[in-house]
């Protein structure tokens, strides 16, 4: 029995090695990033291991060929995970409330597509990041991840939950400008909910969205818009999300800034959210980078849209500010340290991500201490 497991064992490492010999190149990379975090939600606290503080923890593969002619096919596999517990994270299979699965198991749930490219730019079709989502990446303080990540309220919708196309989308096809516009970049997306066309609810999930921006020297600014399909009910309806960001290098430091506004469309009236943040990164010595962030969300809900306790949603605001350290060991090993709290008004019961629920108009507040290691 053992004989067989070893014979089948080699086989399969010499399919694999022989698919990889194919390839002009393939790269297997990935992020472990853990954390120790102390987190406060009102009178209760929780401490706890978190992952991905300062970026995303992930595993994957990735790998180009070249056609000739300037022509290049390639391929990408990112999967995300949890590496204080051992557990991959959900993915969505059709950009919909109930296309979630996978959880625990190692899905590619970041990015899972074939991409095609030239001098007219790029093609990618599966599954990939929304243009707004790269507007966020780029002009967050703190890149999308950790306990200041301002999308903490910025995605929530009705409740405090995210909607599935907030950061990637299955079933798409996209396309990218070419690189060589003078500055000039930007993408354009369509995804599918892949519904029959005789139901109800056949929209749910199609998604169409775009981003442009330019880029000279130390300044970068862009804008992305994105609309996603829903029948609607009482906790959903059609999503849509624009933002619009800028980052300028002054050497002293970097500043940033980036304005969400994300609507969605429910029975009764439109949940609509603005947020506005505002940050920099300050270079601390040759190995150090001081990170400070301040949002702020403004409610602007229809007034028919109610609380449980009948209070107008409008009045449900909130802010978060932030500041954190990183300190680079290596080019691939970081030490980190940030501190967010969120303050909420009226209803609003908005907390740190991974922090602990606060009641309604109580604070949420998270300390996270770790390490990043890139490979």
């Amino acid at each position: 029995m053992k004989a067989k497991t070893a014979a089948t064992c080699g086989i399969t490492v010499a399919l694999l090695c022989s698919g990889a010999s194919a390839q002009s190149s393939v790269t297997i990379f990935g992020v472990m990033d853990l954390s120790v975090m102390y987190a406060k939600g009102g009178s209760t606290s929780a401490t706890t291991m978190s992952s991905s503080g300062l970026g995303a923890s992930q595993f994957g593969f990735r790998g180009t060929e070249d056609l000739g002619g300037g022509l290049k096919a390639g391929f990408w596999l990112e999967s995300g995970l949890n590496p204080d517990t051992g557990s991959g994270q959900l993915t969505n299979t059709n950009n919909q409330p109930n296309g979630f699965t996978g959880g625990g198991g190692l899905t590619f749930n970041r990015r899972s597509y074939v991409s095609f490219s030239g001098p007219f730019g790029q093609l990618r079709m599966g599954r990939d990041f929304v243009p707004t989502h790269y507007n966020i990446f780029e002009f967050d303080p703190f890149n999308a991840n950790g306990v200041a990540r301002a999308a903490a309220f910025t995605f929530s919708t009705v409740g405090t939950g995210n909607l599935p196309t907030t950061v990637v989308a299955s079933n798409s096809i996209s396309y990218w400008l070419p690189p060589t516009l003078g500055g000039l970049y930007g993408m354009a997306m369509v995804a599918r909910g892949e519904n029959p066309s005789n139901t109800g609810n056949a929209s749910d999930g199609n998604m169409v969205s775009g981003r442009l921006g330019w880029s000279s020297g130390p300044f970068d600014i862009a804008g992305a818009l994105g609309r996603t399909r829903y029948a609607s009910t009482t906790t959903l309806g059609d999503y849509t999300h624009g933002n619009l960001g800028a980052a300028w290098d002054l050497g002293v430091a970097r500043l940033f800034a980036l304005y969400n506004l994300s609507k969605i469309g429910i029975v009764g009236g439109d949940v609509r959210k603005h947020t506005l943040e505002v940050g920099a990164h300050i270079p601390v010595g040759q190995a150090g980078r001081l990170r400070l962030s301040y949002a702020r969300l403004d409610d602007r809900s229809s007034s028919a849209l109610t609380n449980a306790n009948g209070s107008q949603r409008n009045a449900n605001d909130a802010s978060l500010w932030a500041i954190g350290y990183v300190y680079n060991l290596s080019k691939r090993t970081s030490l980190y340290g940030t501190y967010a709290r969120i303050a909420n008004r009226g209803q609003a019961a908005y907390l740190v991500t991974g922090g602990v629920a606060p009641s309604p108009g109580r604070q949420s507040s998270g300390l996270e201490l770790g390490m990043r290691h890139s490979f």
